[in-house]
């Protein structure tokens, strides 16, 4: 699906000059960056690993990190940003605009209004002490234009800047930051399937081997550990959820392996056991098709006879598409809102 915010930014970075940067989330996709590639003296940053790999298909220079401008090492005529879904987010990346800009350069900022673009506006306004150029567009759309006049208090983004401890399990603390699923809490279909995953290791044993499939802060990983499982690898296309999983790992003395990956596309090993929560939103919208990208690559990075433990959102339809992938597929946990699936090669 086309975003029309992105589609937006692009038309007016296309309209720019110099030296330009686009901060990309998951918002890009591949049409849109086949048209940006045209564009001379055009950069990315994206906290995306999927992102980053198509950029690199294309041959447009990107940078993946957590949101890091600096890492650029430019200074950029233009510097535009397409709004995220958190707020913390889109502050980090406000805050860092001035330092990497040119004397003249401005800030291009874009969203919709039920995105709290008309906020981020008057807030922008406040730290850069100028008045925006706003052009409108479909659906109360709203593009700014900002130019620094002069730097104020900057916005609040402590949340993003550093780790927060959201909770403890089996006596482990856990750590995330905004800008990935479910930062801010223990999820509840996780825990669920954490349970059926002690179950199997109650009666199999804990396996040898284990991939957490879109690991986020590593909540799965974490707990599978304290489980007993043996070499963990741990994968996410986000920058924030590998840094966050990493932190983990480190306090609590795991020896995993961390993969900045698109749902483990790069990664040529099979294990014994899989364990996944997979997405099923791309930005704002909800995506359909990731639950059976995640499914077949859980499939395929399984050994023969492993296992693997889904847990999706009640409305998700698992028992459709697991059948073309695995040889069983067994609901172990049932609810009014989620279900946990144990899926057999």
């Amino acid at each position: 699906m086309t975003d029309p915010a992105l589609d937006f930014i692009c038309n007016a970075l296309s309209e720019s000059s110099g030296q330009r940067l686009l901060v990309a989330d998951e918002h890009l996709d591949s049409s849109l960056l086949l048209s940006l590639k045209t564009l001379p003296d055009l950069s990315l940053l994206t906290n995306r690993y999927d992102v980053y790999r198509s950029a690199q298909d294309n041959n447009i220079p990107c940078i993946f990190n957590d949101m890091d401008i600096s890492a650029c090492n430019t200074r950029f005529d233009v510097i535009a940003y397409r709004v995220s879904k958190e707020k913390a987010v889109v502050h980090h990346i406000i805050n860092q605009a001035p330092a990497s800009l040119n004397a003249k350069g401005s800030l291009l900022l874009c969203g919709f209004k039920n995105e709290g673009i008309k906020t981020y506006i008057s807030k922008v306004e406040q730290y850069l002490g100028c008045k925006a150029l706003v052009s409108k567009g479909e659906r109360q759309l709203k593009l700014a234009q900002f130019r620094v006049t002069e730097l104020r208090e900057p916005l609040d983004d402590r949340e993003y800047r550093q780790l927060t401890c959201i909770g403890e399990q089996r006596n482990l603390a856990l750590f995330s930051k905004p800008g990935q699923y479910g930062w801010n809490k223990i999820d509840k279909g996780s825990e669920l399937l954490v349970n059926a995953f002690a179950d199997h290791v109650n009666i199999a044993g804990a396996p040898a081997t284990l991939l957490d499939l879109g690991c986020g802060y590593g909540y799965l990983s974490v707990m599978a550990w304290a489980l007993g499982a043996g070499q963990i690898m741990a994968t996410d296309n986000n920058a924030a959820a590998i840094a966050s999983c990493r932190h983990n790992f480190e306090i609590h003395g795991i020896q995993g392996e961390l993969s900045a990956d698109d749902c483990a596309c790069d990664l040529h090993h099979q294990y014994d056991v899989v364990l996944c929560n997979p997405p099923f939103h791309k930005g704002f919208d909800t995506e359909p098709g990731l639950t059976e990208k995640f499914l077949r690559s859980a499939r395929h990075h399984l050994k023969n006879n492993g296992v693997a433990f889904v847990v999706v959102n009640q409305f998700i339809p698992v028992e459709a598409i697991a059948p073309s992938y695995f040889k069983s597929v067994e609901t172990v946990y049932r609810d009014k809102s989620f279900k946990v699936f144990k899926l057999s090669s």
